[in-house]
């Protein structure tokens, strides 16, 4: 009799045990749990219909797929890295350099950018040749010291714009790119490449000083031309002042010579005493 009573709750559990795991399982196999780091994206015959957490915070839960007709792909919603070594460039200078260089950047459309690249692991090399040909392109166009200047931080946000607009086509979006290392090819040292530069530098400014000291003498000789031409005009105007005014030139002249011992010994009925006398 007792084992008559046990067996049928056995067989009971064993029912309830065998429907919750085949339960579980077709809980797992429809619905898959989405972290807040990854999207999901919902493939229907190898088409994208549909993107769980695809846009960020609040977004992520359950991605629910019919099983065996619908499958998920994830992808990294954080940032991540591309990087450029040894790219050759030669810009419009002729002066041909060795670029290093990475980006930061992260998926910003899920469909688009698995439709066009795959997931972000198999999509390194071909974002690796886009970042190479936006670097020969925006280069190319400047000079040896614009480069240098990159490598410096300096204008980076135009060269950052130039990645971001090819990646947006890709549903991607850069948050930075950089220059890590500017560098003449193998065998020409980049301190020789510098001092040519510095020392073109030096003949440009030495050109400008020269010029500026011709227009400073040209400048000069204007205007003593026109203070003569003043000077003859105040003496046509009162030639007894201009006399006057002459010889206390002449008198500062003699008196200012830094260490003069001169005398000058004048007769009581000098011109220019009798005008302080008031004669």
């Amino acid at each position: 009799m007792v084992a008559d009573r046990i067996a049928p709750d056995a067989r009971r559990w064993l029912a309830i045990a065998l429907g919750a795991a085949a339960l579980a399982g077709l809980v797992l196999a429809v619905a898959t749990p989405v972290p807040p780091d990854r999207a999901a994206l919902v493939l229907r015959l190898g088409r994208p219909v549909r993107v769980i957490n695809g846009r960020g915070a609040g977004e992520a839960g359950l991605a629910l797929r019919l099983p065996l007709i619908e499958q998920v792909v994830w992808l990294d919603r954080r940032l991540m890295t591309v990087t450029v070594d040894n790219a050759a460039i030669t810009t419009r200078d002729g002066q041909p350099l060795t670029i290093d260089a990475y980006a930061t950047w992260r998926v910003t459309d899920p469909a688009r950018f698995y439709q066009a690249l795959g997931t972000p692991d198999h999509a390194a090399e071909p974002l690796r040749a886009i970042l190479a040909s936006v670097l020969r392109q925006t280069l190319a166009r400047g000079t040896m010291s614009g480069a240098l200047a990159l490598a410096r931080g300096d204008g980076n946000a135009a060269l950052r714009a130039a990645f971001d607009r090819e990646l947006a086509g890709y549903g991607a979006r850069v948050t930075d790119l950089r220059l890590s290392r500017v560098a003449l090819p193998d065998g020409a040292p980049l301190d020789a490449a510098l001092a040519r530069m510095s020392a073109n530098a030096e003949a440009d400014a030495a050109a400008t000083a020269e010029e500026g000291h011709r227009n400073a003498e040209g400048i000069r000789a204007e205007a003593q031309a026109r203070a003569g031409d003043i000077y003859a005009a105040s003496f046509g105007k009162d030639p007894q002042f201009y006399d006057f005014y002459r010889a206390m030139q002449s008198y500062d002249a003699t008196f200012a010579q830094k260490g003069s011992r001169t005398t000058i010994v004048l007769s009581p009925d000098n011109a220019y005493l009798r005008q302080f006398r008031g004669n």
